[in-house]
């Protein structure tokens, strides 16, 4: 396995995958990272390398609430503590008269007042704290950044992109590269035990994500697909299958190999330019469902946990596609509904969370773009029919079915349905985002194929979560 930590070994392996030529470089952006300590006591580290990267008087920390821990030590108050010993320290902590930070407009406001004039910038926190310490210091001029992960519970901390909320609708955004990774084993291994399944969790889109891409780029809807980001982690990732067993006895060596297959998967998305090597159908369901909670002031769940629930119902729309579906015996002019028609769906699809059209609009102005693509792409599909002998053998290779998929989280001991999340979703609510996820963003997936070709429906949605259902995931 590639070791992350090793970036000017990762970074070897990619140009020789992706050389370019003498006029230009290859198509893979560069890895932006500087430096990244994974170890037992990585902690140890923060003083020195904030002190270096240090660009101005201000040392600001940003961090939320929530409490953290580090064996029998407070951990914020400790890393607070460590800095102002060496440099001085402003703590800012986001949140404190809202109930729960979800990435939107006011919390990004708050960072970035935070943060201006700062000559260093250390994130401590979760995923949404640090794609909003990301964004708020991209737009500051970028100070140097350094992450403190807590947790081994998202792979945000090691790509350029921030996953902000906007007018109620999340949306993922190019942003920029954190300076230092810190990945203390020991302070992952204190984070909350659903915190580590959830990232175990959020890696199984490994097994349909990718395919998605393929999917869009062989579509024309995608140009930006390249097999090495898929190829780097698809090894690692089936490693961590073998750690299963390890990261539900909270095994150290189990939550090092988690970190590190992580820590690479946010490179495959920051070297792409783009989520799609990790984000497929499977993130399109969590993301609505997550939509629908901000809506309905439904606590939400974590990010991984619920992402591998909808994996196991993504899986069971792939093996729908693959095995079932004669897609030589396709309506090519009912493939391609009008701008006004689907306008229509949009918007009614979001008014039943939002009656004032707000999220509707904002699914619309992105979602419309991809239609345009769509239209534009009819050589594309009828091509796509032709060969399609061809990916459906590719799409095979990069696809696992529902019933491996539970068996990982069964043995990591994570959840598989959606009542088993925290809090449980409702049955109705995840029919619904199943049944409207493709319609909020301009990414393009299986649902928008299945969808185009007349049948991504109730009836369909059904029969995906029974064969879900049986596989030991889905409701």
């Amino acid at each position: 396995m590639l070791d992350p930590t090793d970036l000017d070994g990762v970074r070897a392996v990619l140009r020789a995958v992706d050389p370019g030529d003498q006029a230009r470089r290859g198509r893979l952006a560069p890895i932006g990272l500087q430096q990244i300590v994974i170890s037992s006591n990585a902690l140890l580290e923060l003083p020195a390398v904030a002190a270096a990267a240090l660009r101005g008087p201000r040392t600001v920390v940003v961090m939320d609430r929530t409490p953290m821990r580090r064996g029998a030590i407070d951990l914020k108050p400790h890393v607070a503590r460590m800095l102002t010993e060496h440099l001085s320290v402003e703590l800012a902590v986001i949140g404190v008269n809202r109930p729960e930070i979800h990435g939107d407009e006011h919390d990004l406001a708050e960072v970035r007042v935070a943060v201006d004039g700062a000559g260093c910038v250390v994130a401590l926190g979760s995923g949404t704290i640090t794609d909003l310490c990301k964004e708020a210091t991209r737009l500051a001029g970028s100070p140097p950044l350094i992450v403190v992960q807590t947790a081994a519970s998202v792979n945000a901390f090691s790509d350029d992109m921030a996953v902000l909320v906007r007018s109620g609708t999340k949306r993922t955004t190019a942003s920029r590269w954190a300076d230092v990774l810190l990945i203390d084993l020991q302070i992952l291994a204190d984070a909350p035990r659903p915190m580590t399944l959830a990232g175990f969790g959020d890696l199984m889109a490994v097994w349909t994500a990718p395919a998605d891409w393929y999917l869009a780029s062989q579509l024309g809807m995608d140009p930006m697909y390249h097999p090495a980001p898929v190829a780097m982690l698809r090894e690692p990732a089936r490693a961590l299958l073998d750690s299963a067993a390890g990261l539900a006895a909270g095994d150290l060596s189990a939550i090092d190999r988690l970190a590190r297959v992580l820590t690479l998967s946010g490179f495959t998305m920051g070297v792409s330019g783009t989520t799609a090597p990790l984000s497929g159908t499977e993130h399109m369901i969590s993301h609505v469902i997550d939509m629908e909670a901000m809506q309905q002031d439904r606590p939400a769940v974590l990010h991984g946990a619920q992402v591998a629930a909808a994996v196991v119902l993504a899986a069971a729309a792939w093996r729908f596609l693959l095995d079932e579906l004669d897609v030589g015996d396709t309506d090519l002019d009912g493939a391609f509904p009008t701008e006004s028609a689907m306008e229509h769906v949009v918007r009614t699809a979001f008014a039943a969370i939002d009656p004032t059209g707000r999220v509707g609009g904002e699914c619309w102005s992105d979602y419309r773009k991809k239609l345009e693509r769509w239209h534009a792409a009819r050589a594309h599909l009828e091509a796509f029919i032709r060969t399609w002998p061809i990916h459906r053998a590719a799409l095979a290779e990069m696809t696992k079915p529902p019933r491996e998929i539970v068996a990982a989280l069964r043995a990591a001991a994570a959840p598989a349905r959606f009542s088993e999340l925290d809090p449980p979703i409702a049955s109705e609510v995840v029919r619904w985002a199943a049944l409207h996820c493709h319609l909020y963003r301009n990414r393009f997936g299986l649902a928008d194929l299945l969808f185009f070709l007349g049948h991504w429906d109730a009836r369909l949605i059904d029969r995906l979560l029974e064969a879900a259902r049986s596989a030991g995931g889905g409701l």
